[in-house]
């Protein structure tokens, strides 16, 4: 068995779709061997510690960090910010994970489909559909609780891919009965569990979803984030591919 950590850039509600940061959606999907997690544990905390000391309990937040909030304030020393996001690079590259991500353009999808497809289950379909070409058969799929609608609505679309190939019937296009070979155990954590899985898959969701972002809208791309985006792409890569998209 596989763990996947998920964490998501963007909201998967199609209202305000008028404002460029909620035209789109990226899941992430962090792939990590269970022999492998108890260093990547280790590596999360020794970086955490490195630069917060005694204040070191928390969950990092990528869209903090990027605005220097809160108790990220002292990233607003250059030399700092510059030193941190170095380390925090280095990290990343020395953590045994495999990556893959779903990205929708909610713009494409109103225009090229008669329903309001959701993002979020759309995304769980195409990172399932890579899947299906890696040897692995089994996977606890761990994503960050929300409300237990949502945390039903998603537990409830990975048994429907394996019972019926599809999380919704929205995709029925995308229907392949080989998810019955796959199995999922879900799994929902909260955010003060301090999870160090979804921590990064928070750090990557935001990183890269900001990334293809501002490439679909050519707006500068914010360097620090654009960084951990071309680490992912060199070295992480599940399918040779950095991304699945509708």
């Amino acid at each position: 068995m596989k763990y996947i950590f998920s964490d998501e850039y963007g909201t998967p509600s199609y209202k305000g779709i008028d404002r460029d940061d909620n035209k789109v959606f990226f899941l992430s999907a962090v792939i990590v061997d269970p022999d492998d997690y108890s260093e990547f544990i280790l590596g999360l905390t020794d970086f955490k510690v490195r630069w917060f000391k005694h204040k070191a309990e928390f969950c990092l937040h990528f869209k903090e960090i990027s605005r220097k909030e809160r108790i990220y304030r002292f990233l607003n020393e250059e030399h700092i910010e510059v030193g941190f996001h170095k380390d925090l690079l280095e990290l990343i590259s020395s953590l045994k994970f495999s990556f893959l991500g779903a990205f929708i353009n909610k713009i494409e999808i109103l225009h090229h489909y008669k329903q309001n497809i959701h993002p979020y289950l759309a995304s769980i379909q195409l990172i399932a559909s890579k899947l299906l070409d890696f040897p692995e058969r089994e996977f606890r799929w761990i994503f960050e609780s929300r409300r237990s609608f949502e945390d039903t609505l998603y537990a409830d679309s990975l048994e429907n891919l394996t019972i019926m190939g599809v999380t919704t019937t929205h995709l029925d296009w995308l229907k392949d009965h080989r998810f019955g070979d796959l199995k999922f155990v879900p799994q929902f954590r909260r955010k003060e569990e301090r999870i160090a899985g979804l921590e990064v898959a928070d750090i990557l969701a935001f990183a890269i979803g900001s990334s293809i972002r501002k490439e679909v809208l050519e707006r500068p791309l914010w360097s620090f984030a654009s960084r951990i985006l071309e680490v992912i792409k060199e070295e992480k890569l599940l399918t040779g591919h950095l991304y699945v998209a509708i």
